[in-house]
């Protein structure tokens, strides 16, 4: 299912983005990847066909959205909800130097870049 699966880490990009920058205007951004949920759209021909050990109930999901509203510090998170689990996925560790600065510090650089690039020419 490679359309689905590129939303949703389109979805964990846009929240680990996204999170630092709106928690300065007291707002958190977070994400929350379920498994599968049976809910008013999903038909219920594939419901009854669905492995019932495999379907992740929804107050797992309310768990998940319960924590982040305990705790209004919590931004850019990503966790996974499976069956009645709870699983926090953390950013993977930079490779090498280079990579941290273009991850954490290069904003500045871009900042600097824009603000001083010249005009376009022609509305180009």
């Amino acid at each position: 299912m490679p359309i689905y699966t590129a939303s949703k880490h389109a979805l964990v990009g846009l929240t680990r983005s996204l999170g630092p920058q709106f928690i300065k205007e007291n707002i958190t951004v977070n994400c929350i990847c379920p498994a599968f949920v049976p809910t008013n759209l999903c038909p219920p021909h594939m419901l009854a066909k669905f492995p019932k050990e495999h379907i992740t109930p929804m107050t797992t999901v309310l768990k998940a959205f319960n924590t982040f509203l305990a705790d209004n510090t919590m931004t850019g998170e990503i966790v996974e909800v499976s069956l009645g689990h709870l699983f926090f996925r953390q950013v993977p560790e930079y490779p090498n130097e280079s990579q941290r600065w273009i991850g954490e510090e290069a904003k500045e650089f871009w900042a600097q870049a824009y603000e001083e690039a010249p005009p376009a020419k022609n509305g180009v």
